[in-house]
């Protein structure tokens, strides 16, 4: 493959240049709305729902040359910076300690962002336990709790108490969070052996975690184990028809200002896997990105437009019959 990274010569911040075998952009982040995996490059001044985005399932099976940029940018205002992000724009939602640390720092009723807490915050809220690599508890909105494990790269989830606000939630993670036992660390593409019976365990063990105030948002309480088990989600992936198992032990990861070829084989979370190297999208979020490919298909990227994974209309297909998150309607 004959690099075109010379098209893009000129290419300077917040634009995306493109032509039919390539394109170049700020990596923002990856969104799994309707189950899809989708590039969002960063455009600030642009409606999120207006900006280009590039759909990564079109990639799969394809060979295909990744060039991840040292230089950065701000994802939301766009000036050079070494994080974004950048200081500046910090102190506004959702980079504000209250939503990182929502259990801590967050004042629900004296809040200072009150736009902010009506359309993110006030909402039900799920905590949740989801496996990866690992076994981690987190919190999301309801309504955006399928997209949220799909971009974490989990296999399976499952819903352990649905709180009224982020507050709320955040409390009770925090305290699950800290007594949580440390798990061993998979490859992304190897999955948790067990996932299932193991989320279903310590579905059922959180309750002796949780506070005593906030104990009627847990769900389980009087289930049996069966029902827990149902109520495990499968969260969706996207691999090739043969997936190269050598990437389950050993496979390189493309750093910034690395360059490399590959056929893609899939993509889980933000990670895109080709037969001889892993992009990690997520981690590399606000660096310059260029992806080439022998096949033309970009002419028409620069009309995609995709629904975000920040609406709170957020698909809830292919839950199980015993999820919880079914009980009430969409926060």
């Amino acid at each position: 493959m004959q690099s075109k990274q010379q098209t893009f010569a000129s290419f300077q911040s917040p634009q995306i240049a493109s032509d039919a075998a390539a394109i170049t952009g700020i990596i923002d982040f990856v969104s799994w709305y309707d189950d899809v995996p989708t590039l969002k490059f960063a455009q600030p001044g642009v409606p999120i729902h207006q900006r280009p985005d590039l759909p990564l399932s079109e990639l799969v099976g394809r060979g295909v040359r990744v060039t991840i940029s040292e230089d950065q940018y701000c994802t939301q205002c766009g000036t050079p910076t070494e994080s974004s992000p950048c200081p500046d724009c910090t102190g506004e939602p959702p980079h504000t300690t209250c939503v990182m640390h929502p259990a801590t720092h967050c004042e629900y009723k004296g809040c200072p962002y009150p736009e902010y807490k009506q359309r993110s915050c006030s909402h039900s809220h799920l905590v949740y336990l989801a496996a990866s690599d690992r076994i981690k508890v987190g919190i999301t909105r309801e309504s955006r709790a399928r997209c949220r494990w799909a971009e974490q790269g989990a296999s399976h989830a499952i819903p352990i108490a649905r709180a009224p606000n982020r507050k709320a939630a955040g409390i009770i993670e925090k305290a699950i969070g800290e007594e949580w036992p440390q798990r061993r660390r998979h490859e992304w593409y190897q999955p948790m052996e067990h996932s299932v019976d193991r989320l279903t365990d310590d579905a059922l063990a959180t309750a002796a975690l949780i506070p005593e105030k906030l104990q009627p948002c847990y769900f389980w309480d009087d289930s049996d184990r069966q029902d827990v088990s149902d109520a495990v989600v499968e969260v969706p992936s996207v691999e090739a028809p043969a997936l190269d198992q050598r990437l389950t032990s050993n496979h390189y990861s493309l750093s910034s200002g690395e360059s490399r070829e590959g056929r893609v084989l899939g993509i889980r979370g933000g990670l895109l896997a080709t037969d001889s190297f892993v992009a990690n999208l997520k981690s590399h979020s606000s660096h310059v990105i260029t992806i080439e490919t022998d096949d033309p298909f970009f002419e028409d990227t620069n009309l995609r437009v995709e629904h975000t994974d920040d609406e709170q209309s957020q698909d809830r297909q292919q839950l199980p019959e015993h999820s919880p998150i079914q009980k009430e309607g969409a926060a």
